[in-house]
């Protein structure tokens, strides 16, 4: 959430910052002239009118989603960047809520009850254009909490007086049962819940980041350099990977079996140095088979297993091959696509500029096929409502630890196009890996 806030919206900073000024001020004197504490106020107006400006106010393209994410993985938001920033941000709030009021009790339901208004919000305001996520619910919760606990500590510190619970108990809780209420009616009348297994970026640990450069070098050598490591949960039984940040491009690995590599060292047309030099590779290419040639030396020094009983294919990417060649090799057996490949970019230096590996090790065999292209594109289309089908691959995929073959079938209604994965041996469709809806699933 707090990530993209400001992106490219300079304007909006400054209008926050002078909306954060004027609600210390408005806090700082209405405390001095009818309470006490006026900087404890001011500070407690200033934070919650950055909490409300950079989630509710500030303006993003997009329109009323009305939906709000509920993460099965409790754990997750508190092992992600994004959550530690959530944590951050309610922590002030709780805070100086503790230095202002000196009640702890209810400025924490208060702060509970403004994160669950702040979600709802994002997820209803037309201007906002962002859904709600339950993680956030719980990280905003964590950051008031220490933040009011904090404010206990220094409270006492200082030896000032904190109230007892029972001195504001009971109101604390008509109010928060009371929007509690509110926010139970918004959601039921207007939010439609979306049940999901991860929903960010986790903090990677050492294990994964030494696992990641080990992978790295084996491909390149000490040529890539890495500033970031995170971990993203797999959906629809497929593994987790780790995002990896490069000094020069990125690169994903499949997660704990380190099964499936993808690494992007360019991405423009013109040769740089984060493409990797293949040593004895000889003069730049100047057509598909000299890109073969040097993509073929590289692979057996690092990948022989991708040439092994393999049909190879070179050819140009972009126009006049001004991204260079691509050289891919693939196994097929039995008219079955097999889990094993091997794509090496070559740019027209004779660098490889881009690399994807396949090597799945516990593949052994896969149950007969008993269902045609034909009768796998017929099921697909009576899955997606009666939609059109074009030519579809048959691929070994495993399933839940099991190998098995499955046709994957291009379907398109209207502007939606996805693939369907229809089992080649029981002849269904697989709904795991299967959208319901455009939405567009990566064959394995």
């Amino acid at each position: 959430m707090l990530q993209t806030v400001f992106n490219g919206r300079g304007e909006f900073v400054l209008i926050a910052l002078a909306a954060v000024t004027i609600a210390a001020l408005v806090g700082y004197f209405a405390a001095r002239k009818f309470l006490d504490r006026p900087w404890a106020y001011a500070g407690l107006f200033a934070t919650l009118a950055a909490e409300l400006s950079v989630t509710i106010f500030f303006p993003s393209p997009g329109h009323v989603s009305g939906q709000c994410v509920l993460n099965r993985n409790y754990n997750e938001p508190f092992a992600t960047e994004q959550g530690l920033l959530n944590v951050a941000m309610f922590l002030p709030i709780g805070l100086f809520g503790v230095l202002a009021l000196r009640r702890v009790f209810p400025v924490f339901l208060g702060g509970a009850l403004l994160s669950v208004a702040t979600e709802l919000g994002q997820a209803l305001a037309p201007w906002v254009g962002r859904s709600c996520d339950s993680g956030d619910v719980l990280t905003n919760t964590l950051g008031a909490g220490i933040g009011a606990l904090i404010g206990w500590a220094i409270v006492r510190a200082v030896r000032g007086e904190v109230h007892s619970l029972r001195s504001a108990g009971k109101p604390a809780v008509v109010v928060f049962a009371v929007g509690f209420i509110v926010c139970a009616v918004v959601w039921e009348a207007w939010i439609t819940p979306l049940a999901v297994d991860s929903t960010s970026l986790q903090i990677a640990g050492g294990d994964e980041k030494a696992q990641a450069q080990q992978v790295l070098a084996a491909a390149f050598d000490d040529h890539v350099d890495i500033k970031n490591v995170q971990l993203q949960s797999g959906q629809n039984d497929a593994p987790d990977l780790l995002m990896i940040t490069l000094e020069s491009g990125f690169a994903e690995l499949s997660w704990p079996d380190k099964e499936q590599l993808t690494v992007s060292l360019e991405s423009t047309s013109q040769p740089g140095p984060g493409s990797f030099a293949v040593p004895g590779a000889g003069a730049a290419p100047e057509s598909a088979d000299d890109a073969l040639r040097i993509a073929t030396k590289y692979a057996k020094e690092r990948f022989p297993w991708g040439l092994e009983d393999s049909h190879v294919k070179s050819f140009p990417v972009g126009d006049d091959a001004e991204f260079g060649w691509m050289v891919s090799w693939r196994s097929r057996v039995d008219g079955v696509l097999m889990p094993m490949r091997l794509d090496v970019q070559i740019n027209r230096a004779g660098r490889v500029s881009a690399l994807l590996t396949r090597h799945a090790e516990d593949f052994t065999s896969i149950p007969p096929r008993k269902v045609s292209e034909k009768q796998a594109a017929a099921t697909a289309s009576k899955y997606a409502g009666g939609a059109k089908t074009a030519a579809g691959t048959l691929l070994a995929i495993r399933r839940e630890g099991e190998w098995r073959a499955q046709w994957v079938i291009p379907v398109s209604s209207g502007t939606d196009s996805y693939p369907v994965y229809v089992d080649a041996e029981t002849g269904k469709v697989d709904e795991r890996a299967s959208p319901v809806q455009g939405l567009p699933t990566a064959p394995n």
